[in-house]
C-alpha cells in the first residue's frame, strides 16, 4: 500500500512585503500539481491507447489505484492566529511543483469554455472536486483586482545560471525507494550539479548544466549524455523539475547504469518564427562546435561515439529525433520523450546509413499531447521507423505531457537502453 505523507505548506505575509506593497491581503491559496487520475496503461508497449482522462482526483479523493498527473489543483489556505496561512495535504511520494496565489479570484461550476474569458483564466481542480476558473497573474504582472502567483521563498530555485529561471517552487515528498527521482539517502553517493558559462554559436554568453557522478575521478573516462529540456524551458529544468540527478545517483548506486556525465544545454533560445519552431540544425552545431569541445576540455569524457547519447522531452524530443536522423556519427543512443518527427515533417529523413547501427527509445505518456497522428506525433513516428525496419524501442508511461512522465522515461532510458 502506498504511504501517504502529511505535507504542510505555510505562507508568511512578512516574507512577501515587497510584492504586496500597499495591497490589502484578502486571502492566500495553494496552486500546484497535486492531481491524480486512473491510468489505463496495462503495459509499456508500442500500441498503447490514450486513456479517456475526463476525471481528475484531488488529494482528498486519493486512492491506491491512482497515479500522479500534471494538472492544476487549487485549495484555499487557512489563516492562523499569528497572521500566517497554512494548509496540510496528504500526498503520496513524488516531486511536486506549486505556487501561492495571493488574493485569488475563482468562479466554480463554470460550464463555458475558458477561452471565452479574459486572458489569465486557467482551469483548475478545486478542493471540492469541481472544475474552477481562476484568474491568475504572474509575479511580474501583479494586478490589485486579480489573484497573482508567487513562489515559496522557502523553496526557491536560486539556480546560478544565465537563463535557468524556474517559475514554480518544488517540494520532494517521500524517499528514493519509492521513486528514483527523489534524493538518494546516502550523502556519499550524491553526484554534483554545476553550471558552466560559455559563448554560444551566436557569440552570446550562455550557461549549460553539468551532472558529475559521486566520486568523479579525472583519471577515469566517462560516457556522456546530452539532455534537452522542452519548449520554453532552460538548462535547469531537468534537475529542478525532473530530479534527473537523483535518478542517476540512485541507478548508479544500485548498479543499474554506468557512471556518466550529463550535460544540459539551453536550446529554447534558438527559435524561428515561434517558441515551438526550434532551429534544430543550429542547435546541433551549437552543441557540437561550442558545448562539446568545452566539455571535453574540462571534463574527462569519452570521445568514442558508442559512449555518447542524446535525449530530450517534448521539443527536446523532436531535437533528439533530428539528431537521430542527421547525427548518427556523433551519438550512438537516442531517447525521444513525448515528441515525434514523422513523415510530413521537413526534418524526417531516413537516408542515413547509420540509422541501423544506433539505438532509439521513443515514447510518451498515455495522456500526452504528443500521442497524436500529425507529423509531430509519436505513433506515426514509431510506425514509420518500424516499417523501415529500424531497431527502435517504444516505451510508454503513465501521466501526461508533464514532469510525472519524463522522469519515468529517463529512468527507463538510463537503466534499460543506455550502453546496452
Amino acid at each position: 500500500m502506498k504511504k501517504l505523507y502529511d505535507v504542510t505548506f505555510t505562507f508568511d505575509p512578512k516574507d512577501y512585503e515587497g510584492v504586496l506593497k500597499d495591497r490589502e491581503l484578502t486571502g492566500v491559496g495553494l496552486l500546484g500539481s497535486f492531481c491524480f487520475y486512473k491510468s489505463g496503461l496495462t503495459g509499456n508497449t508500442d500500441e498503447t491507447g490514450m486513456v479517456d482522462c475526463s476525471e481528475y482526483f484531488s488529494p482528498a479523493d486519493y486512492r491506491e489505484d491512482l497515479d500522479n498527473i500534471g494538472h492544476n489543483y487549487y485549495q484555499a489556505m487557512e489563516k492562523q492566529e499569528d497572521g500566517t496561512y497554512a494548509l496540510t495535504l496528504k500526498l503520496p511520494a513524488n516531486l511536486y511543483q506549486y505556487n501561492f496565489v495571493i488574493n485569488p479570484v475563482t468562479a466554480v461550476k463554470v460550464q463555458a469554455n475558458p477561452a471565452d474569458f479574459r486572458s489569465g483564466m486557467v482551469n483548475v481542480l478545486s478542493n471540492k472536486g469541481e472544475i474552477a476558473l481562476m484568474t491568475l497573474r504572474t509575479r511580474f504582472q501583479p494586478d490589485p483586482d486579480l489573484g497573482f502567483i508567487v513562489k515559496d521563498v522557502k523553496h526557491d530555485d536560486r539556480t546560478p545560471t544565465l537563463g535557468g529561471y524556474q517559475s514554480g517552487s518544488m517540494i520532494y515528498v517521500g524517499e528514493s525507494s519509492e521513486h528514483s527521482w527523489l534524493p538518494i539517502r546516502d550523502e556519499a553517493k550524491k553526484g554534483t550539479v554545476t553550471y558552466q558559462a560559455y559563448t554560444d554559436i551566436d557569440g552570446v554568453p550562455r550557461t549549460f548544466g553539468v551532472y558529475l557522478p559521486a566520486g568523479y575521478d579525472r583519471n577515469k573516462t566517462y560516457p556522456l549524455v546530452v539532455v534537452s529540456h522542452g519548449g520554453g524551458g532552460n538548462e535547469a529544468d531537468w534537475v529542478w523539475q525532473g530530479g534527473i540527478n537523483n535518478i542517476m545517483d540512485n541507478l548508479i548506486a544500485e548498479g543499474k547504469t554506468r557512471e556518466a556525465i550529463l550535460v544540459f544545454p539551453s536550446n529554447a533560445v534558438y527559435i524561428g518564427t515561434s517558441p515551438i519552431d526550434w532551429l534544430f540544425e543550429k542547435i546541433a552545431r551549437n552543441t557540437e562546435e561550442c558545448i562539446l569541445p568545452l566539455v571535453e576540455k574540462i571534463y574527462s569524457v569519452s570521445k568514442d561515439v558508442k559512449d555518447r547519447a542524446f535525449c530530450g522531452l517534448s521539443m527536446g524530443s523532436m531535437t533528439t529525433l533530428y539528431m537521430y536522423y542527421h547525427r548518427t556519427k556523433v551519438y550512438r543512443y537516442f531517447g525521444a520523450f513525448s515528441g515525434g518527427i514523422a513523415p510530413g515533417h521537413p526534418a524526417f529523413d531516413l537516408s542515413s546509413e547509420g540509422l541501423k547501427d544506433v539505438t532509439l527509445m521513443i515514447g510518451s505518456a498515455e495522456e500526452d499531447i504528443a500521442y497524436n497522428q500529425n507529423p509531430n506525433g509519436v505513433p506515426p513516428t514509431i510506425r514509420a521507423l518500424k516499417e523501415a525496419g529500424l531497431p527502435i524501442i517504444p516505451w510508454f508511461s503513465t501521466a501526461s505531457h508533464d514532469w510525472y512522465c519524463w522522469p519515468q522515461m529517463f529512468e527507463h532510458f538510463a537503466e534499460c537502453v543506455l550502453w546496452k
